[in-house]
């Protein structure tokens, strides 16, 4: 194999593990395995200058976040090709990685200049510089990637989907929308390109274009009960329960046996104060789906709210962690369970400390955690949880996003 190829495979790996367009933590971070770092560090002892080690081993260590380990190798593996746009790419992560402006600049003109047309490559480099230190240079790059959405075939748009998540982490409310925008242009066949907007839109209040992005979908998917289902949850919470009900019988009629048509019944339920029909129906949906983490979250927020439903509640919740344990506000409604009802302050804390971990702006969450440390007598963890907490809000006072 040419080594020129196996850059390029290199890529194509950061693509399919989507590593670049999640929220820049730790917790995220893929651990590249010791023994491939060990073969590449022998390969480099016998050879310095190995091209393929360097680049290798380079890409491995960024992905790791050592970024100034990783972009040392990279910077080697320049000196020797500089001509190769994919070390240049990885060079722009390490440099963002690091805050280095101006290392991210000379990277980005540099792949600007070698690979001017290459859209998985700059989309890459736009996602590795969202939310970056280099303003002037994100907006550069996510510029020359929009531009060149007018070349491309229904293949792109995967990669304007890609950009438009990474926006929407950060949040960048404008670039997520015309990353997202861009996707449905060039393949208006696929309807998970409609929801993303749709969601987007919807989480930052702007309901009407969330709904006219959707009314598009069901025009455009007029079989798909699953389109119907997504328009219905995204009214339900938006505040229109009536809407979101005439979108589930829609849904219904195309079919009714489905677990997202069941589940979105028993939500709008739920909204209607309908506990019984609302356990009713996620109950059968949970039987359909079992391994469907939203759906037994759901179940368990309907069981809270029936009379005696306590430990159905708590089971459904659990459930939901078993399958999918990173969601912040499953812990939340636990620990929330054991403080009010089973009055179980150390599970509660257990808990409670899970869900400030994954989701730091749950303010109730701090509220209860503190309470809870207080109930067990320890008030120095109540003091420092107060602390995080004010700072949590005088983040959001100044429009930051809690790390």
């Amino acid at each position: 194999m040419r080594f020129h190829a196996a850059v390029g495979i290199a890529l194509s790996y950061l693509a399919s593990n989507n590593s670049y367009c999640q929220p820049q933590d730790a917790r995220s971070a893929q651990t590249a395995p010791e023994a491939e770092k060990k073969r590449l560090r022998e390969m480099l002892e016998r050879d310095p200058n190995n091209k393929e080690a360097l680049f290798a081993l380079g890409r491995l260590l960024v992905e790791e976040r050592d970024f100034e380990a990783g972009g040392s190798l990279l910077r080697r593996y320049i000196a020797i090709w500089p001509t190769e746009p994919g070390a240049w790419a990885y060079l722009v992560r390490s440099a963002a990685g690091e805050n280095d402006s101006a290392g991210a600049a000379d990277a980005q003109r540099q792949i600007a200049h070698l690979a001017p047309t290459n859209l998985a490559l700059h989309s890459q480099a736009a996602c590795w510089l969202a939310g970056s230190s280099a303003p002037e240079v994100t907006e550069q790059e996510f510029e020359l990637v929009m531009s060149l959405a007018s070349y491309q075939t229904t293949s792109g748009a995967g990669w304007y989907s890609r950009l438009g998540q990474c926006y929407e982490h950060l949040p960048d409310i404008d670039r997520a929308t015309r990353a997202f925008q861009a996707a449905i242009e060039l393949d208006s066949n696929r309807e998970d390109h409609y929801f993303r907007l749709a969601r987007l839109l919807s989480r930052k209040g702007m309901a009407g274009r969330a709904a006219e992005v959707m009314n598009n979908a069901i025009a455009h998917f007029p079989r798909s009960f699953a389109t119907r289902v997504e328009a219905g949850t995204i009214e339900l919470e938006a505040g229109n329960p009536e809407r979101a009900l005439e979108l589930q019988r829609d849904a219904a009629g195309l079919d009714a046996k489905s677990p997202g048509v069941l589940s979105l019944l028993g939500r709008i339920q739920m909204a209607q104060r309908n506990y019984l029909g609302a356990t009713a129906s996620l109950e059968q949906a949970a039987k359909l789906a079992p391994e469907d983490a939203g759906i037994h979250f759901y179940a368990g927020q309907a069981w809270m709210k029936a009379d005696q439903g306590t430990e159905r509640a708590i089971e459904h919740l659990k459930r939901s962690l078993d399958l999918d344990a990173s969601r912040g506000s499953t812990y939340y409604w636990l620990g929330s369970i054991y403080f009010h009802r089973n009055h179980d302050y150390r599970l509660a804390v257990r808990y409670l400390e899970q869900a400030m971990l994954r989701a730091p702006e749950l303010e109730a969450a701090h509220q209860m955690l503190i309470q809870a440390y207080k109930r067990l007598g320890e008030d120095a963890k109540a003091d420092e949880q107060l602390r995080r907490y004010q700072e949590t809000v005088q983040r959001r006072a100044k429009g930051e996003t809690p790390r």
